[in-house]
């Protein structure tokens, strides 16, 4: 996304460019289909799709195109034509920016908004064009009927309610993985002090208020994946109230004991706040169930049912059960110590800890 919005940046500032795209790569090869580096009519590069010979071949090619000459698109073979060692091929598509910038400003714009889009550009010499997908579901580039569709996905982000221990575990651990962190927390208990500035948060929002979250960082949807791990019971079912009618949203865990999960739903089905459609895509107890008990041994199961859902979607043999009524061994009675031992620890590392 960062070489479309420096095209259209600098295309609108007068720059004759050629944006140079890798549509295939087939054996070993060193960028991967969808990467992309502009050329000027100078030949100057910005970006790179793997360096070497090929490099060179496109980017003269590149200045070709951006100085006037038609699209054009590029097939070699690293070793045959190229005497490069990789031992694949790659085939390029290389074509002016200008008559494409509508549509790139409106990808950019998409983007920037958090919303999905498909760029789909014609491999004939005409210019691209933006959709708008009914779902994200392809992940990936793909030529199909002489077009390059590429998805221009929104940056996925982990918005956690709540800076306890267990934020503070999952925060780092998710932005290792790739994910924007957003961290939202009232701070009565001074929790936002005692998390600091740390790099790996990108905005931190002090407030538990919807209407002050969506103003701080944007309405919440695809790519979001958004952990209910507050401080508080109430403040739990509170925020999961206005989120479960949320359909977009890709991913929606709250933390606790599988009672504490069978008690909330209790409560917010009396309220017809908690349907069974609402309530099957909630991941309660929150993370896989891999027996984790201390903060860092939760974010490990939390981040790693991230990970799967991103890359898998949902579903796995090693989540937690769905809670549909009262399980056995899910309530802590006065008259028996019986508890699940698996989820009981969630509720043991509240926010404020």
């Amino acid at each position: 996304m960062k070489i479309l919005s420096q095209a259209v940046e600098r295309a609108q500032a007068g720059e004759r460019l050629a944006l140079v795209t890798v549509l295939a790569v087939r054996g070993s090869a060193p960028r991967h289909e969808g990467t992309k580096m502009l050329v000027n009519a100078d030949g100057a590069i910005t970006g790179t799709i793997g360096g070497g010979r090929i490099e060179q071949e496109a980017t003269a090619a590149g200045a070709e195109v951006a100085a006037g000459a038609p699209a054009r698109r590029l097939q070699q073979h690293l070793v045959h034509d190229l005497a490069m060692c990789c031992g694949g091929s790659m085939e390029l598509y290389i074509e002016p920016v200008a008559p494409s910038l509508p549509a790139l400003r409106q990808a950019v714009a998409m983007h920037s908004a958090r919303r999905p889009a498909l760029l789909i550009t014609p491999l004939d010499g005409g210019p691209k064009r933006v959709e708008e997908p009914a779902a994200p579901a392809q992940r990936e580039p793909v030529c199909e009927d002489d077009r390059l569709i590429e998805p221009l996905w929104p940056p996925e982000r982990v918005v956690l309610f709540g800076a306890g221990h267990v934020s503070r575990a999952v925060a780092p651990l998710a932005a290792e993985v790739g994910f924007e962190v957003v961290v939202c927390d009232d701070d009565e208990t001074g929790a936002l002090g005692r998390l600091g500035e740390p790099s790996w948060v990108s905005r931190i929002v002090d407030s538990f208020e919807m209407r002050d979250v969506e103003a701080a960082i944007g309405g919440l949807g695809w790519g979001d994946y958004v952990l209910v791990v507050t401080r508080d019971h109430a403040l739990d079912e509170r925020i999961l109230e206005r989120v479960l009618p949320n359909a977009a949203i890709t991913y929606l865990g709250l933390i606790g004991s599988r009672g504490k999960v069978g008690r909330i739903r209790k409560r917010l089905a009396a309220r017809d706040a908690a349907t069974d459609e609402r309530w099957a895509r909630l991941h309660a107890p929150i993370g896989l169930d891999i027996g984790a008990e201390t903060p860092a041994e939760i974010a490990v199961a939390v981040v790693a049912q991230l990970i799967h859902v991103r890359r898998r979607g949902t579903g796995s043999a090693m989540d937690f059960a769905p809670v549909v009524a009262d399980p056995p061994g899910s309530w802590e009675t006065s008259g028996e110590a019986r508890v699940d031992v698996r989820s009981k620890a969630q509720s043991e590392h509240r926010g404020e800890d």
